[in-house]
């Protein structure tokens, strides 16, 4: 349980430490109406809701719920699941309304589609389908590899078997978008796109996913001994370890922070972190969602194999 509590609490001190960083970088100690972000217009509170940046994130952050959600069913079994399927559904609906109500509200439909649609990456770039999703493409198949590792290193429990299909429907996910959206050499060789792929990373990685990942093991119920490490977990962590560091290396040797919207490592970093702010929530949601209808539809086929 002391691994779970860290994978909780480890996100709100990083958000601690972020929010002082710009205070201290910005001489408030309320910098909600100061200019902070990277691009030099919005607010800490306009960053926090940057509804048609939360818009475009929306087909990565299902896919990295559902990620999640797939890891802790694979790792801790999915006792106590069903009973939080209500609530999951309210928030996750909530929130998919919140940030399609304020995108719309903020850029228009027509922006608010081509956000949505992956055309979008920052202000100022050209629109191209599929370019928002190549953006991230390293950074979302880092994350959901340390879904897993995550999931393996806090949630091993005595629970029957092991339901890994959700996990690799995920990756199967991931395949079917990178499909839609296109592919090209720019995530693994563009200085532009491997320093925000590292800092995407770096965001979701200290806090998104170990929030996700904590919510749902507590959903889960008490671990225990008696379960081994699914050894598709050790290749996870390997697999994010080595995405990560290329990541952070590329980003460093190509020179990246040239490429960005502002040379303030403060910016880039730390109100970053806020700017996600609605993903925080918004991915720990569905992944209890998922989380939840997976364990049911898991409960109703045992039941049905009993009676059977």
């Amino acid at each position: 349980m002391k691994r779970r509590t860290a994978l909780l609490w480890l996100p709100f001190g990083i958000l601690l430490a972020a929010y002082l960083a710009v205070c201290v970088r910005f001489h408030s100690a309320w910098p909600w109406n100061l200019v902070v972000h990277e691009d030099g217009r919005h607010t800490l509170r306009g960053t926090v809701f940057y509804f048609e940046q939360a818009l475009g994130e929306l087909p990565l952050e299902w896919l990295l719920a559902w990620s999640v959600a797939g890891a802790v069913l694979w790792c801790a079994g999915q006792s106590g699941a069903r009973r939080s399927g209500g609530k999951a559904l309210a928030a996750a609906a909530g929130l998919d309304v919140l940030i399609m109500a304020g995108a719309w509200r903020a850029v228009g439909p027509r922006s608010s589609l081509a956000w949505f649609l992956q055309y979008r990456t920052r202000e100022g770039e050209r629109l191209l389908f599929g370019s928002h999703w190549r953006y991230h493409f390293l950074s979302e198949a880092s994350l959901m590899l340390l879904a897993l590792a995550l999931a393996a290193w806090a949630g091993a429990s005595s629970g029957k078997g092991r339901r890994a299909s959700l996990f690799w429907l995920s990756c199967a996910g991931f395949a079917a978008l990178t499909a839609v959206f296109g592919w090209s050499a720019a995530p693994l060789r563009d200085a532009r796109y491997l320093g925000h792929e590292a800092r995407e990373t770096l965001t979701h990685g200290l806090v998104t996913v170990p929030l996700a990942v904590a919510v749902c093991l507590r959903m889960a119920g008490r671990g225990g001994p008696g379960r081994r490490t699914p050894r598709a977990a050790w290749w996870a962590l390997g697999g994010f370890a080595l995405l990560a560091a290329y990541q952070a290396a590329g980003a460093v040797l190509t020179g990246s922070r040239s490429r960005a919207q502002s040379n303030d490592l403060v910016s880039l970093l730390c109100v970053h972190f806020f700017e996600h702010a609605l993903s925080y929530l918004l991915v720990t949601a569905h992944a209890a969602l998922f989380y939840a209808a997976a364990s049911r539809a898991g409960a109703r086929t045992g039941v049905r194999s009993a009676a059977a």
